[in-house]
């Protein structure tokens, strides 16, 4: 091939590269345009179904609307509160799971937003009603139920509180904080009077000693002592039940009969349990256009006093182990000797 044939050949080649070239371009155009033109509403109509939704109760209807306001104007003039009004129909239509997705992703894309500590809040109220397959908070035993969602709870609202102490959702969250620490301090008598029953007094001071050095600040600190004391002197060790009845007698005098011995029931259980969180009502939250309204369950202390209680509620590292020991004494039953109820 001559030298001109040559020069010919390769300006064939490159304009068909060009063209080829070119018609990629274009296709690739094509394509975003296609794309960009999925979207049947402008970001305004989208999001103004979702408050049409939101203000009928269609909670289903406004996840589709918002949804699509995210999807197709991610860095769009409402895409902040499409998310927060999202994580508010969310948690309206029970799909909790997608709320703490929600709740994260805010936190992650706006963590400067005004509107940080309600989607903390939210999270934190969302973990406090538990995993996504169980029940709701408060129809639960609580102590008969898996806490890491609880601990989590825990957590959200700790946070909250430090991190944004001014928010209108502080008072609600303190009482929250509140409620999850003494319910742990719960769970952990309720396995002491579980082994009561069964005459295992050790494992039963075991459990109440751990409420009453972690958990100081708990409403079931007399019950424990008490139960100290009960399996102290079951167990023999009469020193250090009169130790502990001396603590009864100067600041809970309830616990104790005339005789100076510690009241039971039938049950053989103590006779001033609390039952926790089952009877609580707690503030319920909005939109965050209602932020300024929201006042939840106040129960009048100041702020600094608010974060002072939350502060010195701490929850310890790890769980005692739930185990189950040998009996001190002979068991009462007889045959197989199965418990019947199960171990804690």
């Amino acid at each position: 091939m001559n030298t001109p044939t040559k020069l010919l050949f390769l300006s064939f080649i490159s304009i068909s590269m060009g063209l080829t070239g070119c018609a990629s371009i274009k296709g690739a155009i094509k394509k975003d345009k296609e794309v960009i033109t999925t979207a049947e509403k402008s970001e305004q109509d989208y999001y103004q179904s979702a408050q049409n939704a939101l203000a009928k109760e269609r909670y289903r209807e406004a996840i589709i609307a918002l949804t699509n306001v995210r999807t197709f104007y991610p860095t769009g003039k409402y895409a902040q509160q499409a998310l927060l009004d999202l994580i508010y129909a969310q948690y309206q239509a029970k799909d909790y799971e997608s709320v703490t997705a929600s709740t994260a992703e805010f936190m992650r894309s706006y963590p400067t937003s005004p509107h940080a500590d309600y989607a903390l809040y939210v999270q934190g109220v969302t973990n406090m009603d538990g995993s996504p397959k169980s029940g709701r908070l408060i129809r639960l035993n609580q102590a008969e139920r898996d806490t890491s969602y609880l601990r989590l709870a825990f957590s959200d609202f700790s946070n909250l509180v430090n991190q944004y102490p001014n928010s209108a959702y502080v008072p609600d969250a303190v009482q929250r904080m509140t409620a999850l620490y003494n319910n742990f301090a719960y769970h952990e008598l309720e396995a002491a009077r579980w082994y009561i029953k069964r005459d295992a007094y050790v494992a039963a001071a075991n459990r109440a000693k751990w409420v009453f050095q972690y958990f100081p600040q708990s409403d079931q600190v007399p019950e424990a002592i008490a139960i100290l004391a009960y399996s102290n002197a079951k167990l023999g060790l009469t020193d250090t039940a009169n130790q502990y009845k001396t603590l009864l007698q100067i600041n809970y005098p309830q616990y104790l009969n005339a005789d100076g011995t510690v009241k039971i029931n039938s049950n053989f259980g103590l006779s001033y349990g609390k039952k926790a969180l089952s009877a609580l009502t707690f503030g319920k939250f909005g939109r965050t256009t209602d932020t300024q309204s929201y006042q939840g369950n106040y129960d009048g202390q100041t702020r600094t006093q608010l974060i002072t209680t939350a502060n010195a509620m701490q929850l310890p590292e790890s769980e005692i182990p739930t185990e189950r020991p040998q009996p001190t004494q002979k068991p009462r039953t007889i045959g197989l000797g199965l418990p019947d109820e199960a171990t804690p």
